[in-house]
């Protein structure tokens, strides 16, 4: 617990709690409604004491009891269905100062060995100097009446833990951290949290979720850390390392290191050339970066790698390695003939080129098949199921996320599951339950949307692939690549060590669609001509301001599309925008589209400080998860519809497409976005029946070919671009995307055999 301790004349605190448009409040804890301990949201009912009224407070608060006075920052609002509230943004403890509140606050039971009688005997011997005497001179409680030397002993001790704990939480309020940070500061340092934050603020960062390099530096600022001291050269580099990962990089050179921390540190050039090779050197000796030598032109490289990244790029070739290494048993004749009666009976024949793709997936370890929209993926992929079945073999399909999961389940009209659910996460292990020690019980493991793995989840996958099964990777490598870091599917293609098909043949049906003729077109580098005299599956809507476009697009969801074209405008319509912000950005998208589809207003309160900007979640509204919860097996691009609030005291209910109805606690929802718009990015592996695709010179950073690409092909039924026809021509011609810096392809090459 901590204590409610006025703050000095030289504490900064009064001066943090002074935010601009925010309102004060001193206020007695009258009565602990609710308290989550998890994430120290609190229910309170407070008596203002200025002028003494009942006041309901929430927020995330700390540790705190009846009878305690806090000064509460934050604003006023009115709730739906609880009233008038006090939203508390901040809470520093005060100390009581009158003879009645220092009495209730001492019999609140914040102190053990005190009780009602025990404080009054405190209290009437001592007064107002109460707390002072408990500071400075706690032995003197032996002079109080029928308080023996055992019990006595028993408060100072008590007294002196919680003031050691309210100690700390002022010492994290005056730096700047929340109320939510500090308590998971508290609970991880406890007592020694001064001394560890004092001593390198900067593992703050490495220790505490939510809290990066700039908010470390901030604090190492605050507390006169050195700018060029080895601890913050050191966190930077781990921070850059971490940014670049972001970026889908697996290393960085000496040289970039460099370069990126020039703007992130503000040191000269020369300081950084004297101190990041020692700082490198020092992170390679405690483990937490590796470095690797590479030969670029002549020239040696030092290449740094955070350990996990490397290991997975090495899991990967090394796995290849040994599931290749088996030929496999195959009677081709008999595949061939098999080939011959499937063309014979099925609707859909298979073209000369996806029969020899069926061919080498049978008589291949390892095969990846790829190719664009309306080339027969889809059709190679079942006959290739069909076959394996057909010979007696058992089949495991997946892919790697739920969404690009289902619609493999759809296609095959087989079972398929997520990677992770392949896997058997373990949430309490932090693992997989398959791996090379157990691995996975099939023949043949065909994994879809192959362009989605990043080094992690193909590392964890291939690792756990026996080695007398086959496995197959089905993906269109002309696609974003992986949201995490590296370009698997790319890079095992230009290894040129594995059976790789690309189908090219647009077939008859999907010729048809301008969808697909347009993505090829963008894929090859031509502007599509759009067709205007009469419906197409997609179109081009020319208008140039941000307000036009939003017009449209408002006009469209709730007027032409489902009416005239009867598709739900929540369920089936997608935005998909190149950013997250600015005008034509997912936040703003999806705080004019709630109010626009969804106007109910019993809203859920989000915990997070950026609620106003992504909006509060109300029942019906369309969501997305955006990290990986292994917990409630939900993970990062999985959309779903909010089908209750409030539950259980503040828990929200999601279902999600494949049925799961998957409940949330408050500190859970902030990994919740709306998506009624969501980033193109976020829409891989995804199918919707119709896409909106804004385009504006204001996303020129964003505008690429592959990124406008990707979002197009994600439309099964109609696709509309918005906008202006000068950005789409840049995307189209945009080719330049940024280069992964990986090294699995090479890796590859070293491991594995010449292909038999």
């Amino acid at each position: 617990m901590h204590d409610l301790q006025t703050p000095s004349a030289n504490s900064n605190s009064q001066a943090d709690l002074s935010l601009t448009g925010k309102e004060q409040m001193h206020a007695e804890i009258d009565r602990i409604t609710y308290r989550n301990d998890e994430n120290g949201w609190t229910v309170l009912k407070v008596r203002n004491v200025e002028d003494h009224s009942l006041v309901t407070v929430t927020g995330a608060l700390p540790p705190c009891q009846e009878g305690e006075h806090l000064q509460l920052v934050g604003n006023w609002s009115s709730h739906a269905t609880y009233g008038r509230q006090f939203k508390a943004d901040r809470a520093v403890p005060i100390r009581p100062t009158t003879r009645i509140a220092i009495l209730r606050y001492l019999s609140s039971g914040i102190i053990k060995g005190i009780g009602d009688k025990t404080a009054e005997r405190i209290v009437g011997h001592f007064g107002l100097e109460t707390f002072k005497i408990l500071d400075e001179n706690p032995g003197c409680l032996n002079q109080v009446p029928k308080i023996g030397k055992k019990k006595a002993q028993e408060i100072i001790e008590s007294w002196k833990a919680q003031k050691s704990i309210a100690d700390v939480m002022m010492f994290l309020n005056n730096h700047g951290i929340s109320l939510t940070y500090a308590q998971r500061i508290i609970k991880l340092y406890g007592e020694q949290a001064i001394e560890i934050i004092s001593a390198n603020p900067y593992q703050l960062a490495v220790d505490i979720n939510g809290i990066g390099f700039i908010k470390a530096d901030t604090i190492a600022k605050s507390i006169g850390i050195a700018p060029d001291s080895p601890e913050r050269i050191r966190a930077a580099i781990i921070y850059q390392m971490q940014q670049s990962e972001e970026r889908g990089h697996c290393y960085q050179t000496t040289t970039q290191i460099k370069e990126l921390l020039q703007g992130s540190l503000s040191l000269p050039e020369p300081k950084l050339e004297d101190l990041v090779p020692e700082q490198l050197e020092l992170l390679a000796r405690s483990g937490s970066l590796l470095t690797e030598i590479i030969d670029d032109n002549n020239d040696n490289v030092k290449c740094h790698w955070r350990p996990d990244l490397m290991a997975a790029e090495q899991d990967i070739a090394g796995s290849l390695a040994r599931i290749m290494s088996r030929p496999v048993d195959q009677n081709l004749e008999r595949v061939q003939q098999w080939i011959f009666r499937y063309n014979e009976a099925a609707p859909a024949k298979l073209s000369e080129t996806q029969a020899d793709a069926v061919m080498s997936a049978a008589a291949s370890r390892v095969f990846i098949l790829t190719g664009g929209p309306g080339v027969g993926k889809t059709t190679t992929a079942n006959a290739i199921i069909r076959l394996f079945k057909a010979m007696g073999k058992s089949v495991l399909l997946a892919a790697p996320t739920g969404r690009a999961a289902q619609r493999l389940s759809e296609v095959s009209s087989e079972k398929a599951k997520t990677i992770h659910r392949l896997l058997e996460w373990q949430p309490a292990e932090g693992g997989f339950a398959r791996n090379e020690i157990n691995p996975l019980k099939a023949d043949v493991i065909i994994c879809d949307e192959a362009s989605m793995l990043d080094v992690r989840l193909a590392s964890s996958l291939v690792s756990a692939i026996s080695d007398h099964a086959q496995v197959i990777f089905i993906g269109d490598v002309d696609q974003l690549p992986s949201v995490g870091p590296g370009n698997v599917l790319r890079d095992m293609i230009n290894s040129q060590k594995i059976p790789c098909t690309k189908l090219h043949e647009i077939f008859r049906q999907a010729a048809t669609s301008s969808i697909v003729r347009h993505a090829h077109e963008i894929n090859e580098g031509q502007l599509p001509e759009f067709i205007t005299d009469s419906p197409t599956d997609c179109q081009f809507i020319e208008v140039e301001s941000s307000d036009d476009i939003r017009r449209v697009v408002s006009k469209l969801l709730t007027d032409v599309l489902p009416n005239k074209y009867k598709f739900n405008p929540i369920r089936d319509i997608q935005i998909l925008s190149p950013m997250n912000r600015g005008d034509l950005g997912t936040q703003n998208f999806n705080l004019e589209l709630q109010e626009l589809l969804n106007p109910d207003p019993k809203a859920h309160m989000r915990e997070s400080d950026q609620k106003q900007k992504e909006g509060e979640l109300r029942e019906g509204d369309k969501v997305i998860q955006t990290s990986n919860n292994y917990d409630l097996q939900v993970f990062n691009g999985d959309i779903g519809f909010v089908t209750a609030t409030n539950v259980e005291g503040g828990k929200l209910q999601v279902l999600y497409s494949d049925g799961r109805l998957v409940t949330y606690d408050r500190d859970q929802v902030d990994d919740l976005k709306l998506a009624y718009a969501i980033t193109i990015h976020k829409s891989q592996g995804s199918e919707f029946p119709v896409i909106i695709l804004p385009m504006s010179m204001q996303h020129y950073v964003m505008l690429q070919r592959n990124l406008i690409y990707t979002g197009l092909t994600r439309a099964k039924k109609l696709a509309i671009f918005i906008g202006s026809k000068k950005a789409l021509a840049f995307s189209v011609r945009n080719n330049v995307s940024i280069s992964r810096q990986t090294r699995l392809a090479s890796r590859i090459q070293r491991e594995l055999p010449e292909l038999r």
